[in-house]
């Protein structure tokens, strides 16, 4: 049988749906044989490596968001929609967050303490060593000294989690071994090429859209900067894509990508997208187990790395 992996995408509060995805595939019997992860790929990947089966890992990830003090640390950065009726108490409160952030990022390396990220990331897991893990699993994360990734396939579990989802600005930056170590998810969204590593011969990446091609309105420079960086991570993260045997993107731009809030209906979005694509999965499944589609794989990723992003 065709040794099938799975590269999850980062997306912060939208990686929830990587949750969808996970439990769509195991019933269909199609469980992953190998996993790498960036981010929010990186915590809910090495959670199913861990206990191989996507409704405990949903069980377990629901505890970790639905828990009032993480809401709380996540919820200043939300843009609350203009409907929503609050207390003059919540917009003092909000306001006030709003404000503290601000100071922070301007004045020091992060918005939010390391603590906040380890502690939650301490308690959900009971394997410490990454290759203690039931399935091969790598996490992904960015060392800002030489700009190259930082692949984790062994060693402490937690703070090769932490690495790769240590957001950058809002959680500091992790010192390792000389490296400084930052969120994988700028020019390695989807760690295509790391499950390939693991023994993966089929990939299945689960890209989460961050990118809304559609008008909008930029009346600051950072927005402006902001939106430029965006646009030059989604070509980069095209030219990734092409490395991929089969792509999912859950529809989950509309989602703002702290709003945790949201959970179920992101979880939704991608077992409705894992749904819509399954029989095509399964057809590519069976086509990769023939030598043919198995050159015709290998003839298709040369041309794809060859051919200039468009």
């Amino acid at each position: 049988m065709t040794r099938f992996g799975l590269a999850l995408g980062s997306g912060g509060a939208r990686g929830l749906a990587h949750l969808g995805v996970l439990e769509v595939l195991e019933e269909a019997g199609l469980a992953p044989r190998y996993i790498a992860g960036t981010s929010m790929g990186a915590i809910i990947g090495a959670l199913f490596a861990e206990l191989q089966d996507a409704q405990a890992v949903i069980e377990k990830t629901e505890r970790y968001t639905a828990d009032p003090r993480f809401r709380e640390s996540w919820e200043a950065f939300v843009q609350e929609p203009a409907e929503q009726e609050r207390t003059l108490f919540d917009e003092l409160r909000r306001s006030i967050q709003r404000r503290i952030l601000t100071l922070r990022g301007f004045t020091s390396p992060s918005m939010q303490s390391a603590q906040s990220l380890l502690e939650p990331l301490q308690q959900i897991y009971r394997v410490r060593r990454i290759e203690d893990l039931a399935l091969p699993f790598a996490a992904v994360a960015i060392d800002l000294y030489s700009g190259q990734p930082r692949i984790f396939r062994r060693g402490d579990l937690v703070p090769a989690i932490y690495a790769s989802s240590a957001i950058p600005a809002v959680f500091p930056p992790l010192s390792l071994d000389g490296q400084l170590l930052t969120d994988g998810g700028g020019p390695y969204r989807v760690p295509v090429q790391v499950c390939r590593d693991l023994g993966a011969e089929f990939v299945l990446a689960v890209d989460i859209p961050s990118f809304a091609a559609e008008g909008g309105e930029f009346h600051r420079g950072i927005e402006v900067l902001l939106r430029s960086d965006q646009i030059a991570r989604n070509r980069l993260n095209q030219f990734v894509l092409r490395e991929a045997d089969f792509v999912v993107q859950p529809r989950v731009e509309r989602f703002h990508w702290a709003s945790f809030c949201s959970a179920e209906e992101i979880r939704q979005a991608g077992a409705h997208a894992m749904r819509a694509a399954l029989s095509d999965l399964r057809r590519r499944l069976r086509r990769r187990g023939s030598p043919l589609g198995r050159l015709s794989a290998y003839a298709r990723r040369r041309l794809a790395r060859e051919r200039p992003i468009g």
